[in-house]
């Protein structure tokens, strides 16, 4: 019994707040309203009061009564405004309810009715909606839907014969015909505009932006376009002020930076037969010339080499032709096409499985894989259960996954990390170098690097030591290369002999800054740059605030905080007037003065 009382107590809070002066109580299984000062003002007599949506409101002294499973409308005097004929009612935020009736055996249809239970809206519609003193209402013949606009006694306002209809703000109406082409309508039924706007905002400050294709214009609350939809985007301040962004403009250029075509969208990507392009959400390909490839119409285009392309679709990827011909399905987390191989993602257990296959769809791999690394030219490392391996371009695991990392590799020879340590294996995993705790770095088919408590140790594969040294130890085609704390740059061959010495001169505080570019290498002397010989002498004082290297007989200067070129004779090529800079390649160099250009070497 105090279950019971509790439960009910619980009831009471909750509706006596949902319903202000008066609570919904249940007895007995049936429900009964009782006003502010607990005095019974409705029997509980009914399966339900309040609206069939579950909720408990008093609108005009008037609320629903559900009896037999259907509803009508009862007031707080108990009286029964209308019989309980109605699968549905519930308020409209006015003085206007709608009701939803069985009219035969297989139809259901809405209507409206007042609060004395008259019917103002006939029940001859699929769907209703109220908005202020108007109703957007629409039927339904198999998947056709058409829509139109009444006032709430059944008047017609737009005719019942268009697509779509939507409120875009106070007294105004979005309506789409056939052709998904929008229109604007006043709340009275007037046309404003033609059916040519492909979308159409909420009004804001009296505004719209309407939407044509990817570009944004302005409308206001006549009709009138206040801005043409020529941009990109379009915002509205709280003041009305509109701002606006044009469409991204692209130049193709020739090699003489002379514009021979151009184009508009979003976003442009190069790629070796054209180009990839997005609009919006979406993404297409173009040729070298901006004619469409492929249609812009996919998520995203990973991909496009030759006639072939990495799309996604439906939040997968897949491999297709140019002509949209499906290559591989659409069933991959991530695709991969590289030259004449396919590596495709599936995230299997939520983990990554990989896999190799063909540009023709056909699967080289045998098995599933953590990783594939992209094709080397020799082979693709491989990843399993943490550890790494070799497979060949035919799919065929050579190396088995045994290992903690492959490290380097050449013709003949693959460096590896086994267990922690370091060693050398051929291509048919004998080991040439066993497992040994320090790094080594192959170097060719005779001679390896072993990297020894901050030794360089210099070997070849009978474990004989031709060379070490502590100083820093590379490799320069068939010589070694020591550079010496001081500078001193030594040549040893790989018997081990010394074949040159070169010191460079250089005094005071001066600091090499790089290595040597078209006879001159960049120095710093006293807080001050400039260059040197290959025999360390001053050829270009040091006076500059910031140097870049010699390309094509150049070399980026920085003067009073802005950026030039000089030549080799230390004349200013190029007068210092960029805030930024590159090296000159293929006869110009990118500058930036605000925006980005070209400049060649006459400035």
């Amino acid at each position: 019994m105090r279950i019971g009382f509790l439960l009910l107590l619980y009831f009471f809070c909750t509706f006596s707040i949902l319903g202000a002066d008066y609570q919904l109580f249940e007895e007995n299984g049936k429900y009964g309203v009782k006003d502010e000062e607990g005095k019974i003002i409705i029997t509980p007599a009914f399966e339900g009061l309040g609206w069939s949506d579950g909720s408990f409101s008093i609108v005009g002294q008037i609320t629903g009564y559900k009896t037999n499973k259907k509803w009508g409308l009862i007031n707080l005097k108990a009286q029964r405004l209308t019989e309980a004929e109605y699968l549905n009612l519930y308020p409209s935020g006015g003085d206007r309810i709608i009701a939803k009736k069985q009219i035969d055996a297989v139809s259901i249809k809405q209507g409206c009715i007042d609060l004395k239970g008259n019917v103002t809206v006939p029940f001859k519609y699929d769907g209703i909606k109220i908005d202020g003193l108007r109703a957007i209402v629409f039927t339904k013949t198999g998947t056709s839907f058409k829509y139109g606009v009444i006032d709430l006694n059944g008047n017609t306002i737009i005719p019942l014969n268009h697509k779509n209809i939507f409120t875009i703000g106070s007294l105004r109406y979005g309506v789409q015909n056939s052709e998904n082409k929008s229109a604007l309508f006043s709340e009275a039924g007037q046309k404003l505009t033609d059916f040519v706007i492909d979308s159409i905002s909420s009004f804001y400050q009296n505004k719209a932006i309407v939407y044509q294709g990817l570009l944004q214009g302005v409308i206001n609350r006549e009709g009138l376009m206040e801005v043409a939809p020529n941009y990109r985007e379009i915002r509205i301040d709280a003041n009305g002020n509109i701002k606006a962004k044009a469409m991204n403009k692209w130049i193709l250029m020739d090699q003489q930076h002379i514009g021979i075509d151009t184009t508009f969208c979003d976003l442009l990507l190069p790629t070796p037969s054209g180009y990839i392009v997005k609009n919006g959400k979406n993404f297409g390909t173009w040729n070298t010339h901006f004619k469409e490839i492929l249609p812009i119409t996919y998520g995203h285009i990973q991909q496009a080499e030759g006639d072939l392309a990495v799309v996604r679709k439906d939040k997968k990827y897949g491999l297709i032709q140019t002509n949209n011909t499906v290559v591989m399905p659409f069933q991959f987390d991530s695709i991969i096409l590289s030259g004449k191989f396919v590596r495709t993602k599936e995230v299997l257990l939520g983990k990554p499985s990989w896999s190799l296959y063909d540009i023709y769809g056909i699967r080289k791999s045998e098995r599933n894989y953590e990783s594939i690394s992209d094709f080397n030219g020799k082979f693709f490392k491989v990843k399993n259960y943490g550890l790494s391996g070799i497979l060949d371009r035919y799919g065929k695991e050579t190396v088995s996954c045994v290992y903690d990392s492959i490290i380097a590799y050449n013709d003949d020879q693959i460096a590896v990390k086994f267990h922690g340590h370091y060693g050398i294996i051929d291509f048919k995993e004998n080991w040439l170098l066993p497992p040994q705790p320090f790094p080594v770095q192959l170097i060719d088919e005779n001679h390896y690097m072993q990297f020894e408590r901050g030794i360089y140790l210099f070997k070849d594969f009978d474990q004989n030591l031709i060379y070490f040294t502590e100083n820093a130890l590379s490799v320069q085609g068939k010589m070694l290369k020591e550079v010496l704390p001081d500078g001193t740059e030594k040549e040893i061959n790989f018997e081990g002999i010394t074949v040159s010495r070169t010191a460079p001169a250089i005094v005071d505080d001066t600091r090499i800054i790089s290595s040597e570019y078209e006879g001159l290498r960049g120095i710093i002397r006293n807080g001050k740059y400039g260059f040197i010989d290959n025999r360390g002498r001053l050829r270009i004082a040091n006076r500059y605030e910031g140097i870049g290297n010699f390309k094509n007989g150049l070399a980026a200067v920085k003067i009073l905080g802005k950026w030039g070129f000089i030549n080799a004779e230390d004349k200013i090529v190029i007068n210092p007037s960029y805030e930024s800079v590159t090296e000159f390649r293929n006869e110009v160099a990118i500058v930036k003065r605000g925006k980005f250009g070209f400049v060649d070497k006459e400035g």
